[in-house]
C-alpha cells in the first residue's frame, strides 16, 4: 500500500512538472546510453546492461502512468495502432534497398529539433489558441512522421551493424534496441494523444 501511494505521488509530481519530466527522461536516456555503450557486450556485463535497460524502461513506465486515466479501450487501441505501424515500418526497412534510409540522418536531426522545440512549447502555449494549436499539431502529428522515419533509419542501422560487425567482436543488441524502444514509445504517446483529441470533438 505504501509503495502504491509513493508511486502515485511521484506520478502527480511529474504530471505537474512536464518539462522537468521531459528533461529528466532525456538526461537519463543519454546517461544510460553512454554507460551502455561503455560496457562491452560480454557475459560479465550482462547483468549491469540489463539492469540499466530495465531502469530506463521503468522510468518511462512511471512517466506514462498518468496517461492511463484516458481509459483502457483507448489505450488498447493506441497500442494496437502503434504495433501495426511499427511492424509495417520494420518490414519496410528490412525489405528496402541497403542504406536507403540511412541517408536521412540530416533531415531527421532537423525534424527532431523542430518537434522537440514544439513539444517544449506546448507546456506554455494552450492548444486552444491559434499559435498553441499549430505548435501542438507540430508536436503530435509532426512527431508521428518524425519517429516513423526514425524507426526506418534505426532499423536499417541495426541491420548494417549486424552485417558489418567483425566475427571476433560481439554485437550489442541491448544498446541497439534502446533507440527502437524509445521511438516506439514516442509513437504510442502521440497516437494516444490523437485518439484522445478526437474523442473530445
Amino acid at each position: 500500500m505504501a509503495l502504491t501511494k509513493n508511486f502515485t505521488g511521484l506520478q502527480n509530481i511529474l504530471a505537474r512538472h512536464p518539462i522537468m519530466a521531459m528533461v529528466g527522461l532525456i538526461g537519463a536516456q543519454i546517461a544510460i546510453n553512454g554507460i551502455q555503450h561503455s560496457l562491452p557486450y560480454t557475459s560479465e556485463n550482462m547483468i549491469p546492461k540489463y539492469m540499466l535497460a530495465a531502469g530506463l524502461y521503468g522510468m518511462i513506465g512511471t512517466l506514462l502512468g498518468p496517461m492511463m486515466h484516458l481509459g483502457g479501450p483507448m489505450v488498447t487501441r493506441a497500442a494496437m495502432y502503434t504495433g501495426a505501424l511499427v511492424s509495417g515500418l520494420t518490414l519496410a526497412a528490412m525489405t528496402a534497398p541497403s542504406e536507403k534510409y540511412l541517408q536521412m540522418s540530416g533531415p531527421l536531426m532537423m525534424g527532431f529539433a523542430a518537434v522537440f522545440a514544439a513539444s517544449v512549447a506546448t507546456a506554455f502555449l494552450p492548444p486552444t489558441g491559434t499559435l498553441g494549436g499549430g505548435v501542438y499539431m507540430i508536436a503530435v502529428y509532426g512527431g508521428v512522421v518524425l519517429f516513423s522515419a526514425l524507426m526506418l533509419y534505426q532499423t536499417q542501422s541495426i541491420i548494417q551493424q549486424c552485417e558489418r560487425t567483425p566475427h571476433y567482436m560481439n554485437y550489442d543488441p541491448i544498446s541497439a534496441s534502446i533507440g527502437i524502444y524509445m521511438s516506439t514509445i514516442n509513437l504510442f504517446v502521440r497516437i494516444l494523444s490523437i485518439l484522445a483529441s478526437g474523442k473530445k470533438k
